[in-house]
């Protein structure tokens, strides 16, 4: 009986030892993508405010060319109201000169009386 239990450990230890280094073997590579997916849940925490500040200085950039455009839009618009006005006190002047001659000037469209009356 002593020769079979020579001969169950002679192959049940290289089996043995095949079984522990394929588990061993394993193991290693299921702690090598766990240790992996770690380092690069790391890498995004600590990417994440560098790229925060990187979409701060867009926005930042985009708030500062819209305003900037922004003004220059309001100068036009105030430019254009005053070239309205400026227009339309002409137009009134020459409107009282026909008058004054005995001449009727041709009634204004809608949105001239309107203008007129309301000022916008």
């Amino acid at each position: 009986m002593s020769e079979l239990w020579t001969t169950v450990a002679a192959v049940g230890g290289p089996v043995g030892a095949i079984a522990g280094g394929w588990y061993a073997a394993r193991a290693t590579r299921v702690a090598a993508s766990i240790t992996a997916e770690a380092q690069r849940q790391a890498a995004e925490t600590a990417a994440g405010p560098e790229e925060r500040l990187a979409d701060l200085a867009v926005i930042q950039a985009s708030v500062t060319r819209l305003d900037a455009e922004n003004a220059q839009l309001r100068q036009r618009l105030t430019g254009m109201e005053t070239l309205v006005r400026a227009f339309g006190r002409y137009v009134a002047h020459l409107t009282a000169q026909m008058r004054a001659h005995g001449l009727d000037p041709a009634e204004p469209p809608d949105r001239v009386e309107e203008y007129n009356r309301t000022g916008v």
